[in-house]
């Protein structure tokens, strides 16, 4: 695996959430257009309902003067269109279902839009926390660790370890064998990463980075189940490629071979493998 420039992770950091923020926000024309149709409905079938009244009425109404020959009983005749009144009202109920089923959509429209507001104002929270994690996990460290950086942090840990001369190339050599063995399935005992993990979680240089990692990783396992794959890359991407085999070790570490089955810590493996000989 080649490795990764600073100014190469940071400019993929920038540019994933920027995309994924302004997705959560959604486009005006995409909310102008949903606003839009409910209108249109309601008009439309204004319009055509008042069409049909206006229709009936004229009809019944040429009816009457087609069929009265004599106007002076045209009360008692008009009486006997008695049903035409039931019609229109039957048509006035009518409208009735019709208002209250458009209102039962438009308010079922803003449920929906409410319920969409809501995922993007959570998203937006997450993403501002993740942020915040993120601006914090930079400061964590002064600089990025080198592999001069890590080597000295082995050795350190493993500085009093009974046949082991951490001052030597040693040190680093020793703890990637065993690495390696646990993963082989041959080591049965791993007395250096033992010491090592009980060490390096409280080392001056890497305790604040190791638990605003952890932090920072969890917050990009929560912020968007659909995208949390590139919200932890952006993670692993504002790290070198010394940190990230720092932090696999760590892992390896405390969980030993359980650490095959979890993708995210295995991805950090690619930078371990990368510097692991210059330990």
């Amino acid at each position: 695996m080649a490795a990764r420039s600073p100014r190469a992770k940071d400019a993929e950091n920038g540019s994933f959430l920027n995309t994924g923020m302004s997705s959560a926000s959604g486009g005006p024309h995409t909310h102008a257009t949903a606003e839009a149709s409910p209108d249109r409905v309601t008009w439309a079938l204004f319009w055509k309902a008042a069409l049909l009244v206006i229709v009936i009425w004229a009809a019944s109404a040429l009816c009457l003067y087609l069929s009265v020959e004599d106007f002076s009983k045209s009360g008692t005749f008009g009486d006997s269109f008695g049903v035409l009144n039931t019609l229109f009202s039957g048509l006035a109920f009518a409208g009735i279902i019709v208002s209250i089923k458009m209102q039962n959509d438009e308010m079922r429209e803003q449920r929906k839009e409410l319920q969409k507001q809501k995922k993007a104002a959570q998203l937006y929270h997450r993403e501002r926390m993740f942020l915040l994690l993120m601006d914090e996990f930079k400061k964590s460290r002064e600089h990025r660790f080198s592999i001069a950086d890590v080597r000295l942090v082995v050795r350190e840990c493993l500085c009093d370890v009974a046949a082991l001369n951490a001052r030597s190339s040693e040190a680093g050599a020793a703890l990637a064998r065993e690495v390696e063995g646990v993963f082989a399935g041959v080591q049965a005992e791993t007395p250096l990463l033992q010491v090592f993990g009980r060490r390096v979680f409280r080392h001056e240089r890497c305790e604040v980075f190791i638990k605003t990692f952890r932090q920072a990783a969890e917050s990009a396992r929560k912020i968007d189940p659909s995208n949390k794959t590139e919200y932890y890359d952006i993670v692993c991407n504002s790290m070198s490629d010394a940190e990230e085999a720092l932090l696999f070790m760590c892992a390896v570490a405390r969980d030993g071979a359980q650490v095959l089955g979890d993708p995210q810590v295995m991805k950090l493996r690619e930078s371990y493998d990368e510097i692991r000989a210059k330990l």
